[in-house]
């Protein structure tokens, strides 16, 4: 089987979407392990300290950036930034 893309570059700026199902669901998985994190780290706590609250930054940077690496391989074309819009047809 040819290699399915799971996300598309956006049309303006720097990023990519879903759009597949299993494109959804990496995206999903990444927003779980994102809230894991929050939930580990006691972010939603009223007495939160900065030590939490920067290595959940540390979490959420090291997520996205391995998430990235990964869904960049199931890009159409490469990760880069766009400055065109859509052609209206």
């Amino acid at each position: 089987m040819a290699n399915k893309y799971w996300f598309k570059p956006k049309w303006f700026g720097y990023g990519f979407f879903p759009v597949t199902w299993e494109g959804w669901l990496a995206t999903l998985v990444l927003l779980v392990l994102i809230l894991l994190s929050a939930f580990a780290q006691g972010i939603y706590e009223p007495d939160v300290t900065t030590k939490a609250g920067v290595q959940f930054f540390i979490d959420v940077c090291l997520l996205a950036g391995v998430a990235t690496l990964f869904f960049e391989k199931k890009m159409e074309e490469p990760l880069q930034w766009r400055w065109h819009w859509p052609r209206k047809h």
